[in-house]
């Protein structure tokens, strides 16, 4: 069976760039730039856990969108997620987006078909986290929006292209609301994190979809990002020299250093990557070194779950 996502919004609203974001990963930036208006629909597919999906990008011209909502079955049926992209920066146009999206969720109310939704507030660049205009703009928006989650399962997201963690993870918990066992992947590692006191642990799939985390509560945003970065470098060496296992070592901005390891699991042609982190003791190097050793003891459990999920 193939499932069907679809990304709608108003034209500019960056859709295209998350979907070029998640597709290409490295060196998206200079692909972003060079990106011109969708026209109409551009259609995608890629497979995630064994199920095949077919990925939608719609156009957000008022044309297009007139298209969509004349016959909203030839192009919305059979939809089983949706992500919704706002330009968070783009005040004026707030009212707009509301009212096609509501035009949008009324087609499926009329069929009662309700798919979750993922409305992302994209454009909020890590430069403007801290913008008090902002987050009181999004946070009016945001109660506004929550008219429609009598009908619907409505999640918030805050996205940005040059935050690329933003965007996986947004795109990680969307999927993950059609498959029943992933949120049992998370649990399991905040379960090992409280063992062995990790700072992360993350599964990722070959694309970088997230199958399941867990991070320290209280981790900073940049040294969220810090580690994402370092993960994406050691993910590219590994495939670069073929290798199963890669360990290594850096420090946060405070100066307080850490460990890691990412480690391949292969399930027939399907490939997953492992990310442990844990902090290093300065002053006994080896107990940091067993500590990681302790930690990949919870391997088969971690691929027992896996194997539940994907069969």
């Amino acid at each position: 069976m193939v499932r069907k996502i679809a990304f709608l919004g108003l034209d500019n609203a960056g859709k295209t760039s998350i979907i070029s974001a998640i597709t290409r990963r490295f060196g998206f930036e200079e692909e972003v730039s060079k990106l011109s208006p969708t026209r109409k629909i551009s259609r995608e597919t890629f497979k995630f856990l064994g199920i095949e999906f077919v990925r939608m990008d719609f156009g957000g011209q008022v044309q297009y969108r007139e298209d969509y909502l004349k016959t909203p079955g030839k192009f919305l049926g059979g939809t089983d997620l949706i992500f919704y992209v706002i330009d968070a920066q783009d005040y004026d146009r707030y009212i707009e987006s509301i009212d096609y999206l509501e035009e949008i969720l009324l087609y499926f109310k009329e069929g009662q078909s309700y798919p979750p939704i993922a409305i992302l507030f994209h454009k909020f660049d890590p430069v403007l986290v801290k913008d008090r205009e902002l987050n009181q703009k999004t946070l009016t928006l945001k109660q506004a929006l929550t008219k429609f989650s009598h009908a619907f399962d409505i999640f918030f997201f805050e996205t940005s292209i040059y935050d690329i963690k933003s965007v996986m993870d947004c795109f990680s918990s969307g999927l993950s609301l059609l498959f029943d066992q992933m949120e049992m992947v998370s649990h399991l590692f905040a379960e090992i994190s409280n063992n062995y006191n990790a700072i992360m642990i993350s599964l990722f799939d070959s694309r970088g979809i997230t199958i399941g985390e867990f991070n320290r509560p209280h981790l900073q945003l940049q040294e969220k990002l810090k580690i994402y970065d370092l993960y994406l470098n050691v993910q590219k060496r590994i495939i670069a020299e073929n290798r199963n296992l890669y360990e290594f070592s850096d420090k946060f901005d405070d100066g307080s250093r850490f460990s890691g390891l990412v480690e391949v699991l292969n399930f027939g042609k399907l490939e997953f990557y492992l990310l442990f982190i844990v902090e290093e003791d300065p002053e006994n190097l080896e107990k940091t070194v067993n500590l990681l050793d302790k930690i990949e003891s919870a391997i088969p459990q971690i691929e027992n779950l896996i194997l539940q999920i994907i069969q």
